[in-house]
Formats: C-alpha cells, structure tokens, sequence
C-alpha cells in the first residue's frame, strides 16, 4: 500500500505556472519538458503497479530523504519481506547505448547515470538504518516504463539491474506473496522521520518577467469577462469563481517564488490588481496559515497546490464553476 501522495514536484509545478505566466527562456523549456516526462513516467508505473496489487507492501514515493547536511531523492521505495528495494524511475524514449559506465544517445553522453544515482541513493538508505541500529537488506532496480525505450550493450552485467517496460508487471508480481513483521514497521519509521523538502530546489522567479493578472484554468487565456462573483473566459468559454481564480493565484505564487513568503501586497501584483484587496484578504483567512515577521504579516498556502486545494473546497464554495 501506497503511504503517501506522489504529488506533482515542485520543480514542475513551477515550470507550469512559468509557461503559463512567461516566456520560457530555451533552458526553461528544456527543464519542463524534463520534469513532465518524468512525472508521466512516473504516473506510469504507479499505474502498472496498481493493476497488480500491493496492499501487502509498504511504499513511499517521491520522497526526498535528508542524510545529515545532504540526502537523496527517492522515486519508489518498496519495503518488502522487511526488505527495503529502490526503485529509479527513468521515462526514458528511443534507442540508448550503455558502454564505458556511461549511457549514450545519439552519439552523445547522458549526463546522469541512473546507476550511479540509485547506488548512492541506496548507500544513503544503509547509512539512515545503521544510525538506527536496524540491519536489513536494500536491493535497487532502475525502472524503464516506457514501451519506446530500448537498450543495446554488451556488457551482461546490467541486465540483473534493469526493468524495461515488458517485465515490469512480472517483477511487481515477485511481490504478492511478500509480507512484513514488526521490523518493516520499524523501518517505515526510520524513513518517515526523515522525509524533507528539496533543499536544492530554488524556482524563485523575476516578476518583471512573468504576465501578471487571472486566467482561464481551462485554456490558459487571459482575456476574461469580468462578472460579480466569476471571471468567464472569452476564449472557451469557461466560467470560474473568484475563490477558484484566488486558490490557482495562491498557488502559483507557492512556486514561481518558491521559499518565499506571500503577503497582500504580493498577490495583488501579480494578480494586476483585477481583484479588491478585501477579496485577496478573505481568500488568505480561508485558505492560508497567517505569521507574522516583525510589522509585516505574511501567509502560507494551507494546500500543496491548486488540484489539491480545489479538490478539498470545491464542496463548501458559495459560487460554482461552469466548465466549457
């Protein structure tokens, strides 16, 4: 059974609101067209996992473990038998070459190697267990779940490390008659304990860059018919409520300036002011964690990010969506 949420990353969800919000600079582009190929790699290989079953297992996914000043991120964990198995999720499409200790595409050098990058994921795991005094196995696959990818080498040795997209039902299957004792327990304690946010992730963004006011969720547009209680899009047509429009703005904000704090005055800008500050503060006493530094109150979006948010308070809103 699945013990979290694989949420949408933050690198991502930043990505998104920036083509949204700006124009994408080519680094910009090649970094969301990385992290969308990942997380529908991802996606995928929750999806086969589900047709199989692992009510028996425990599994984090997603998490990024911190090991004294550094860590590691973790795409699959599986616990297993009281056996910890790494699993490196690659969306890998065409045809790759793995020669030398390296993998080459099209003629050139991956600049990441999944297995060096599951071998100190895991030595980082081994490293968390020995501090607390709890000895077990970890075993490691890199996972390839899409049916475009293949791969060519001579060196054999590789082959006990890898799952290409036409085993993957069979090596979940070598799962079902697994089960867990008392130390599994332990062990998810141990992980659970030092699950953290990416340090290293820093999406601040330059808001003379990004266009400021509300658009259709639907089409992205930003040309919207103004009416009492909703904003409907010229475009599509798509009519949304004013606390639809503050949770997406609310989020946004979360990650195009991601670590930084949100306060009245900077919602207000990158919204261009199209809504009275009575309607920002309402959506911040509804939908925010308020603090105060110093003189200045600032606030902290109480959802990961809009889908989640939309899906907790699409029940309770006064004012509902019309979807074209």
């Amino acid at each position: 059974m699945y013990l979290n949420d694989r949420n949408t990353t933050a690198e991502l969800l930043h990505y998104r609101a920036l083509s949204v919000r700006g124009v994408l600079s080519v680094e910009d582009a090649r970094n969301l067209k990385i992290y969308e190929s990942g997380f529908s790699g991802e996606y995928l290989y929750d999806k086969i996992f589900d047709e199989v079953g692992h009510d028996n297992l425990y599994i984090f996914r997603d998490v990024y473990l911190a090991v004294g000043k550094s860590g590691a991120q973790y795409d699959s964990i599986i616990i297993a038998d009281d056996v910890i198995t790494v699993n490196e999720i690659k969306n890998y499409s065409d045809e790759y070459y793995y020669k030398n200790g390296r993998f080459i595409k099209n003629g050139e050098v991956v600049p990441d190697n999944p297995f060096t990058q599951v071998d100190r994921a895991v030595g980082k795991l081994y490293r968390k267990c020995r501090n607390a005094k709890i000895s077990t196995e970890i075993k490691s696959k890199v996972i390839f779940p899409n049916d475009d990818f293949r791969l060519y080498s001579e060196d054999t040795s590789i082959w006990k490390n890898v799952v290409i997209r036409m085993d993957l039902k069979k090596y979940f299957r070598q799962f079902k008659d697994s089960y867990n004792t008392e130390k599994a327990g332990s062990l998810v304690s141990v992980i659970r304990a030092h699950i953290s946010p990416n340090p290293y992730f820093n999406g601040r963004s330059n808001v003379d860059r990004l266009r400021t006011g509300l658009y259709c969720g639907s089409c992205g547009d930003f040309n919207l018919i103004k009416t009492r209680y909703h904003r409907q899009c010229v475009s599509c047509g798509t009519k949304e409520s004013n606390e639809t429009h503050m949770l997406r703005v609310m989020s946004d904000y979360k990650y195009l300036f991601y670590g930084e704090v949100m306060t009245r005055r900077s919602i207000l800008e990158l919204i261009g002011n199209e809504f009275d500050k009575k309607v920002v503060y309402r959506a911040f006493l509804k939908h925010c964690d308020a603090h105060k530094q110093g003189n200045q109150m600032y606030y902290a979006f109480k959802y990961y990010d809009f889908d989640d948010a939309y899906k907790q308070t699409k029940k309770f809103m006064k004012h509902r969506d019309y979807l074209a």
